[in-house]
């Protein structure tokens, strides 16, 4: 991968993107020192200094938004579901389903002795209590096929 080096703070996107990791990094140092003491005081002081550190990343991430075109295109897009399995895989990410619409509400279920409803059988479930399917690659090479049982509780 070609480019500047790490070190190059020629501009202003390369600044914020080090204060970014330099926050980032002294995060995780404070909450480790906090799991470290054994004092509850000096805990909740390294706990208040990381909090703090937090709010500093959240105010580099927005100057690197309005820095960094190209960046803020990757905060506005979703990471859709299954984004991260494709890269495991080898395959690019999935585009995302067309959301359907929402079922129109209906009347709230008869209520059981217990104060909850009672769950229909399977096949009475409304639509939007049905589970769907995705398609998944073709399974890795020596695999065995996973069965999935009923995910209902027996009563």
């Amino acid at each position: 991968m070609a480019g500047p080096p790490d070190n190059d703070l020629s501009t202003d996107v390369a600044l914020v993107r080090r204060v970014l990791a330099r926050e980032l990094e002294t995060i995780n140092e404070y909450e480790a020192f906090a799991r470290a003491s054994s004092s509850p005081e000096l805990r909740d002081f390294f706990m208040h200094l990381a909090a703090e550190e937090k709010e500093h990343v959240a105010e580099a991430v927005h100057m690197l938004r309005l820095l960094d075109a190209g960046q803020e295109a990757h905060f506005t897009r979703p990471v859709v579901e299954g984004h991260f399995q494709g890269a495991i895989q080898g395959q690019p990410p999935q585009a995302p389903a067309p959301a359907t619409p929402a079922p129109a509400p209906t009347a709230p279920p008869p209520r059981n002795g217990r104060g909850a409803a009672p769950e229909p059988p399977p096949s009475l479930l409304p639509p939007q209590r049905v589970v769907y399917g995705v398609p998944a690659p073709p399974p890795s090479p020596g695999t065995q096929p996973l069965t999935v049982g009923s995910l209902r509780r027996s009563r």
